[in-house]
């Protein structure tokens, strides 16, 4: 981060902490209970903003060397994100142009992304490299290339759009709007952790809303989260993305230092939300990123949490912080998004959102405008 922004987020902080208040909203607002249970709602929340929308979905660091690849799962589409051996950071649908078998699984660096059903073998362009008995086939090898997607990898963060059709400019320029905030990080350089996934019964968007307000802090997370940071949040949207930042209870021992005695480093944490709704949670150690994306009903999510390290930081301590944030995430908020389902289900009761959550306002907008549905 540089040292404005830096200098700027913590005097708002402590102001906040000093005031014993947290970034709020002018009014409290409602959220309609259908748009966690309701199947047409799923749908359009799935086709606008999902399928139709640039999906930020991994780290460039993921792909460091060339012929690196990365396949994954997004929205059930089977999608591979290659380096080739240029570095031209490609993607496309994991599909053999024989009979549609994914070509490469998990992540690596190969030569060639050979398809385990016929052994058909790939170059990481995506070109057809070559394919048994090819005197049987009477289609030109140029023309089973696979399907490529447009994709894009600016500020370390790699962005790909999940349909052909959608324009390589929208996938360019999905995350302009919190550039200039996610350059000053140089996320390009980080290092790979690890990637968890978790199959949840609860809609995307309840996982979301756990990441995007402070107030759950001391109940939840008290022995943990908690035990390390503050609940009074410092809160900044660009265009469709935001930024959320909470205090460490060590920014404490600032209040009376002069300005030009601050630690270089942030006395906090960041959570930058990306359109949309893809969390880059932002350490002094390294990253995460968390996505949240629907299932096969409404009431079902599945969850990637993936972990990358700063380049200069210890290689053991990141993996710890990494861990324990994965930990908490998955023993503590991920069963309340699930219980939380459950009594949405069940009371079909609206919900409300304080004041004290902005964040939770601001998205549950944005999600409704995209999916141009009434808000309640």
């Amino acid at each position: 981060m540089d040292p404005v922004s830096r200098t700027n987020l913590t005097r708002r902080l402590l102001q906040n902490l000093k005031d014993k208040r947290t970034d709020h909203a002018r009014d409290e607002a409602q959220v309609s209970a259908a748009v966690f249970t309701s199947l047409e709602h799923w749908q359009r929340e799935r086709q606008a903003l999902f399928l139709d929308a640039p999906q930020p979905v991994a780290f460039s660091g993921e792909l460091a060397e060339p012929s690196s690849y990365l396949a994954l799962s997004v929205l059930d589409i089977p999608v591979l994100l290659t380096r080739d051996e240029h570095g031209t950071l490609r993607a496309f649908i994991n599909a053999c142009a024989h009979r549609g078998a994914p070509v490469a699984t998990g992540q690596g660096t190969a030569r060639s992304l050979v398809c385990p059903f016929h052994g058909w073998a790939y170059q990481s362009d995506g070109s057809l490299r070559g394919r048994p008995e090819d005197e049987y086939f009477s289609t030109e090898a140029i023309d089973c290339a696979l399907t490529a997607l447009p994709v894009s990898e600016h500020y370390g963060v790699i962005v790909v759009a999940l349909q052909p059709s959608i324009s390589q400019d929208t996938v360019d320029t999905a995350l302009d709007d919190i550039g200039g905030q996610l350059a000053a990080f140089g996320f390009a350089d980080y290092l790979p952790i690890e990637r968890r996934q978790f199959d949840v019964a609860a809609n995307w968007k309840l996982v979301n809303d756990l990441s995007l307000e402070s107030y759950h802090f001391t109940p939840l997370h008290r022995d943990s989260v908690a035990q390390v940071l503050l609940a009074n949040a410092v809160v900044d949207t660009f265009g469709r993305h935001s930024r959320w930042a909470f205090p460490l209870r060590s920014i404490a021992n600032l209040a009376d230092r002069p300005e030009a005695e601050w630690p270089e480093q942030f006395q906090g944490s960041l959570t930058f939300t990306l359109y949309p709704g893809v969390m880059l949670l932002v350490n002094l150690l390294g990253a995460q990123m968390i996505r949240a994306e629907p299932g096969k009903q409404p009431s079902e999510s599945r969850v990637t949490y993936v972990g990358v390290r700063g380049p200069d930081c210890s290689a053991r301590d990141a993996h710890t912080a990494y861990a324990f944030g994965g930990d908490v995430f998955a023993q503590e908020d991920l069963p309340m998004a699930e219980a939380c389902q459950q009594g949405l289900t069940a009371t079909g009761q609206d919900l409300l959102l304080g004041r004290n959550e902005p964040l939770l306002q601001f998205w549950h907008q944005l999600w409704q405008e995209a999916i141009q549905f009434p808000r309640s």
